[in-house]
């Protein structure tokens, strides 16, 4: 860490990048989230994009600077122009919310779209919604769901359950209950509330099968911690089962249900 430390302050950019992560996440020393900024901001003032999009990050939650969303996105800003895909997603994030630069959605879209075809799965999933909406460009269901796609197959939770949506609805894909499924119970696998609540209200309306809505109290009870929607499709339920069924719901994860 000494010879880190001497190198960082003769100016060595690396070093710089390296320290500042050292303090950020506590590797090899102490963390200390002021040390970390000072170490981002040097080595970003000479231009690691790296140190760019991490000082924003920390402008972002106020941790070790203070708390401010207009030098977040300045430094995402400068990331993203050295073609950070990350920087370029929360840029494109904070012209479509408005947060810390005014709100433009057709920018929100030009920078998702950098990020997006750098195979950054969030930024993916970002313009999928972009397209959903018709903000910053013009709607198609077809294309938001093309991005989505790519995104879902990465692992994100949000495209996967938006391809569950898509399905379940037929709102930009065929409307197919065994696909909405199977999506959903992707993102549920990741523990997405919004997947554990339509999974499990899928499976709450399963005529006939005892089974189906002790999965589905299992998934609700999840999703309840969070979603009142959840809180009170878990009140119904509750109504339509014995005792030792939700006995047996309450023994089991959702982990269990979804393996």
């Amino acid at each position: 860490m000494q010879i880190l430390l001497q190198r960082a302050r003769q100016n060595d950019i690396q070093a710089q990048f390296y320290l500042g992560n050292a303090y950020a996440n506590g590797l090899g020393i102490a963390s200390n989230p002021e040390q970390a900024a000072y170490w981002y901001k040097k080595a970003a003032e000479q231009g690691k994009p790296g140190a760019q999009y991490n000082l924003g990050l920390l402008y972002a939650s106020g941790k070790g600077v203070p708390q401010s969303d207009e030098l977040a996105v300045h430094w995402y800003g400068k990331a993203a122009e050295n073609d950070l895909p990350n920087a370029q997603n929360n840029l494109g994030t904070a012209y479509y919310t408005g947060k810390g630069i005014h709100q433009d959605y057709q920018k929100a879209v030009y920078w998702w779209k950098k990020s997006a075809h750098q195979g950054y799965a969030e930024a993916q999933y970002n313009l999928g919604v972009a397209y959903y909406n018709g903000k910053g460009v013009l709607q198609n269901d077809l294309t938001a769901i093309q991005w989505f796609r790519k995104a879902a197959d990465t692992g994100n939770a949000k495209a996967q359950y938006s391809l569950g949506f898509a399905s379940l609805t037929g709102k930009g894909a065929s409307r197919n209950l065994q696909q909405a499924v199977h999506w959903f119970r992707r993102a549920a696998r990741q523990g997405l509330p919004e997947a554990l609540y339509a999974l499990g209200t899928l499976y709450a309306n399963t005529p006939n099968n005892p089974d189906s809505k002790i999965a589905a109290y299992v998934l609700l009870n999840r999703a309840a911690q969070i979603q009142t929607e959840a809180e009170e499709a878990l009140k119904t339920l509750e109504n339509e089962m014995t005792p030792e069924q939700i006995a047996r719901a309450r023994s089991l994860t959702p982990e269990e249900i979804l393996h």
